[in-house]
């Protein structure tokens, strides 16, 4: 069963049901032979992902969503070889001792810009949190948007998996 670590953020806890729902089914969708997976999501200021953003990406800016990929470090880079292969016997060293889990990796998302896009965009906080969980989950899985072809892929899959939980674009 998929394990979420959700850092312990009082304001944004109620998001937590929903991620989760996302990301079981997310799992199911994408086929992942091992539903023993673990992510660890943390809700973070502006100033937090900034510094993430300079330090991992070079980027010296805020960003909504950074996703920190554990199995891509071994260089499996096509989305559905990485849903396909994650297995304990494929990812031994990848294993949380303590849950006999494998670690997926890390989301950081920053509340200042969820709550910024959600209403440009005109979506609710709900809607928008959840789509950037999953967005980086996707990202996790080893899904990108650099090529036009990839980012309509994975925004289709964003929008089946929003879909499934009611929170379709309006």
């Amino acid at each position: 069963m998929m394990l979420i670590n959700f850092s312990k953020d009082r304001g944004y806890a109620q998001y937590n049901g929903l991620i989760t729902e996302a990301y079981e089914y997310a799992i199911k969708m994408l086929k992942v032979p091992c539903k023993d997976v673990e992510v660890n999501l943390s809700y973070v200021s502006g100033r937090q992902i900034r510094i993430l953003n300079r330090e991992h990406r070079n980027k010296d800016r805020i960003t909504d969503v950074l996703s920190f990929p554990n199995l891509l470090e071994y260089g499996v880079e096509n989305e559905q070889l990485i849903a396909n292969r994650i297995t304990k016997a494929n990812y031994p060293n990848d294993i949380n001792l303590d849950t006999n889990n494998i670690m997926l990796g890390d989301i950081c998302i920053c509340k200042k810009v969820v709550k910024k896009q959600a209403k440009e965009y005109g979506n609710s906080m709900e809607r928008e949190m959840v789509y950037m969980a999953v967005h980086g989950l996707l990202h996790l899985l080893g899904y990108d948007h650099i090529l036009e072809e990839d980012k309509r892929h994975m925004r289709e899959m964003e929008e089946k998996i929003l879909k499934h939980i009611n929170l379709e674009r309006k």
